[in-house]
């Protein structure tokens, strides 16, 4: 897996970038709508996206 982290990394630091700056435009708009699934799950991603950004970037 490390390999993998190590062979992709540009494109995942710029992913999540990309995440970090999207989701919580995303999860307004869904809070808003009152669509509670879609605000767990995208809690969710950013929650893995703030942990792998911490450990990985």
């Amino acid at each position: 897996m490390d390999n993998f982290f190590k062979k992709h990394s540009k494109k995942l630091n710029s992913i999540a970038l990309i995440l970090m700056l999207a989701i919580p435009f995303l999860l307004y708009s869904a809070a808003m709508h009152g669509l509670i699934f879609q605000v767990k799950i995208l809690l969710v991603l950013m929650i893995g996206t703030m942990l792998y950004v911490l450990i990985k970037g």
